[in-house]
């Protein structure tokens, strides 16, 4: 006999979600969920027993903005070689998003901490991906800072 995993359960995803007092709409084959306060949104998408969730951090407009994308794929890279709990997704049509991949059977009661996490890379990245749109890069001092972290020292 095999455990077969469990399939993705909008339902229960969603009600999680209005407990917490998030606002869920169902959009094409997923959910929108989104603060009432801050206006951002998270997209909860199943992808076979797997539930993706992402929100967008730059779109198509901003990307048009820079006058090149070299500087904010190495910030991407630097920030996710930090271990940020997400990744990044990059789309040419709908800009930068941070996404979280979700085992099967993944507990709906633990997906707000899940938004929470989002919202805080996003929220601590802003100045960093803002100032690579306009060409520069963060050093690793810049990005500490920005996740509030200090080194007493260097290592070695």
């Amino acid at each position: 006999m095999t455990d077969d995993p469990v399939p993705v359960g909008l339902h229960e995803i969603a009600a999680v979600c209005r407990e917490h007092g998030y606002v869920v709409a169902e959009i094409d084959r997923g959910l929108e969920v989104s603060g009432a306060e801050e206006g951002g949104a998270f997209y909860l998408f199943p992808e076979g027993d797997w539930l993706q969730v992402r929100c967008q951090v730059l779109d198509a407009e901003d990307l048009d903005q820079a006058r090149s994308l070299d500087a904010l794929f190495e910030t991407v890279a630097r920030a996710q070689f930090r271990l940020i709990g997400c990744r990044f997704g990059f789309d040419a049509f709908t800009g930068l998003w941070l996404v979280e991949d979700l085992y099967p059977g993944f507990e709906a009661d633990r997906l707000p901490a899940v938004l929470e996490q989002l919202a805080f890379v996003w929220s601590s990245l802003e100045g960093v991906l803002d100032a690579a749109l306009k060409g520069t890069v963060p050093n690793d001092d810049t990005l500490d800072a920005a996740f509030d972290l200090v080194s007493a020292e260097r290592p070695n």
